[in-house]
């Protein structure tokens, strides 16, 4: 309940949501410094109900952490939009634009109000390269989501 008190009448900042962003499976298995570090780079967005986070062919330069909230990821295919999945908090979706540059796959909409973290590619760039053996961690994590989501969206094919 004091979440959502601050959450509509406080403005947070990522310091004061540090454990909703450690429980991303994102983040999961950084230690407090490599976090802290992580926490450098990401900026908060909010969201309210029906607003498009992203559209599909938009060139994307960030990967969303859902902090509060619910976000729907949907597809057209053949002129009618098709719900691909629904997110929810500790989620995270557009880790493909963070890894190559390349238009959105998919519409990102929010469901419910929502509170989002986010890492642009610059940032995360900068931190493969002050800090390579983080850097070479969240890489490792994000590949291997790719891979988890890839096959998981081959199998329904």
């Amino acid at each position: 309940m004091r979440q959502l008190y601050e959450f509509i009448f406080e403005k947070p900042t990522i310091r004061k949501l540090r454990a909703e962003v450690h429980e991303s499976i994102l983040f999961q298995e950084l230690k407090a410094t490599e976090l802290n570090r992580v926490l450098d780079k990401l900026q908060l967005r909010s969201f309210k109900a029906k607003e498009h986070v992203f559209f599909e062919g938009d060139l994307g330069s960030a990967l969303f952490i859902i902090l509060q909230g619910q976000i729907k990821i949907v597809r057209n295919m053949q002129g009618k939009n098709k719900d691909l999945a629904t997110l929810g908090k500790g989620m995270f979706f557009g880790e493909v634009a963070i890894m190559h540059p390349v238009p959105r796959t998919a519409s990102a909409i929010v469901q419910e109000e929502a509170l989002l973290a986010c890492l642009f590619k610059h940032d995360l760039d900068k931190l493969v390269s002050q800090y390579p053996k983080l850097g070479t961690k969240l890489l490792r994590i994000l590949g291997a989501m790719i891979a988890q989501r890839l096959a998981a969206t081959l199998e329904k094919v």
